[in-house]
């Protein structure tokens, strides 16, 4: 099952991203209360706390000024998103107390501390030219956590901090922490916008401070935290500080074959959307059963962070062939869909949803020719006004598994995996099926 859903998030949009929920949205472990106004400390040792104030997961896409930027589809087409990459202060400690303690107050000197570039992972940054190394030890493990443990149920209640044998490389620095500073302005055609600030990936646990205020926390260091700093903002200079932790208590689960690399190790960036926005999109190709006509199942979640309740509003959609192994894009003749009229009321969410009929106007994705189309989204109100542009990629080919007879099935399981996914079948040397329950076996991908 697990490589059925990795296969359906290919041409999904996946959860990549993350507003704070609608009253009656609840996820565990992630609270929301901006008078928070200091950490506990505790949090990167506390597995009921994932985060504070940072956003749902949502799928990975972004707004626009118009259609001309959004056919590019990357945030660094958007007049909306500015990157956070290039020059930090950093200061590098093996163990928690030894770090800065208010190195997030705009008063704060850091001059003298080095300059690094985002994104990276501080243990290889710090080698230097004579094999030194300035900011800890790059650990490889493959099954073993790399902090002291005890193979027992419950045993991550005990923490990360315990000392481990002499021999181990975090005997001396238990939890390394790297702490981070750099100013950035925010553009002046954001005014009026929520303003968005995006890490896609920090390894493993951090804090985050906006101009000397505390904005919150993440875990997870493979996905997407984001977090709406509008609140914290001020008219020219802005300060962001963040605090990373090597561990935390989700580090139990991370024990793979891989180096153990901390930092702020993937892009970081500001997306600036407006008050009633698309917050997450998803669209699931489809076809019909003679695998001929293909549509595009789109649901969109609708926020209203404005003051005032909101009828009519809609999104309309309009299809793109994209160049194969290129960037250019071309309309779909005819293929486009609009959702109806829905209410959305301060302070909350709705759905907007529609079925794209793209017919046979459109290429079936496969590993050979992987065509992709640009689905470009323009979210109005009831006098047609366009509030929102958006885009994602998205491809056209049917996964399923199916009950098969055991006999029918090489490893005799009665189970199939069906990737339907070629435009001319026998033109791409595929075999055709040896019954009418299954679908052409052509399993180059």
């Amino acid at each position: 099952m697990s490589l059925f859903l990795a296969c359906s998030l290919l041409f999904s949009l996946g959860a990549s991203a993350q507003t704070a929920p609608a009253s009656s949205d609840h996820m565990p472990g992630f609270a929301y209360d901006l008078k928070v106004k200091t950490p506990l400390g505790t949090e990167w040792q506390s597995p009921t706390q994932v985060a504070l104030n940072k956003e749902r997961p949502h799928a990975w896409f972004f707004s626009f000024a118009n259609e001309q930027e959004a056919l590019k589809v990357l945030p660094e087409a958007s007049s909306f998103y500015q990157s956070l990459n290039g020059e930090w202060s950093f200061h590098w400690v093996g163990n928690p107390e030894e770090r800065p303690m208010d190195f997030y107050k705009p008063t704060y000197n850091v001059s003298g501390w080095d300059k690094v570039q985002v994104p990276m992972n501080w243990n290889i940054v710090g080698i230097q030219k004579d094999g030194a190394q300035k900011y800890g030890m790059p650990i490889y493990s493959n099954q073993r956590v790399i902090f002291q443990h005890e193979v027992a149920v419950g045993d991550w209640k005990k923490g990360v901090m315990r000392e481990p044998s002499k021999d181990w490389l975090t005997y001396k620095n238990r939890n390394e922490v790297g702490s981070y500073r750099r100013t950035f302005t925010i553009p002046q055609n954001w005014d009026g916008r929520e303003v968005y600030l995006n890490f896609d990936g920090v390894d493993s646990f951090f804090y985050l401070y906006i101009n000397g205020k505390y904005v919150g926390f993440s875990k997870n260091s493979r996905n997407l935290a984001s977090f709406d700093v509008s609140p914290y903002l001020v008219k020219g200079e802005n300060v962001i500080a963040v605090e990373v932790y090597r561990h935390n208590d989700g580090s139990f689960l991370e024990s793979q074959d891989m180096f153990r690399l901390p930092g702020i190790f993937r892009n970081v960036g500001l997306v600036a959307k407006p008050k009633v926005q698309v917050r997450d999109v998803v669209a699931i190709p489809d076809f019909d059963a003679n695998l001929v006509n293909a549509s595009l199942d789109i649901k969109a979640s609708l926020s209203n962070l404005s003051k005032k309740n909101l009828k009519g509003l809609r999104v309309r959609y309009r299809l793109f062939e994209k160049e194969l192994y290129g960037e250019n894009t071309t309309p779909v003749a005819g293929v486009n869909a609009e959702t109806a009229p829905v209410e959305v009321r301060k302070g909350g969410e709705a759905t907007a949803a529609v079925k794209l009929q793209a017919g046979a106007l459109v290429k079936k994705w496969s590993a050979e020719a992987p065509w992709r189309y640009v689905l470009v989204g323009e979210l109005v109100d009831a006098k047609n006004q366009v509030l929102e542009t958006f885009s994602t990629i998205v491809g056209f080919r049917k996964i399923e598994i199916k009950q098969t007879a055991a006999h029918d099935d090489e490893f005799g399981k009665g189970r199939s995996l069906l990737l339907s996914q070629w435009q001319a079948h026998q033109d791409e040397g595929c075999e055709p099926p040896r019954n009418k329950s299954r679908a052409w076996s052509c399993h180059h991908s």
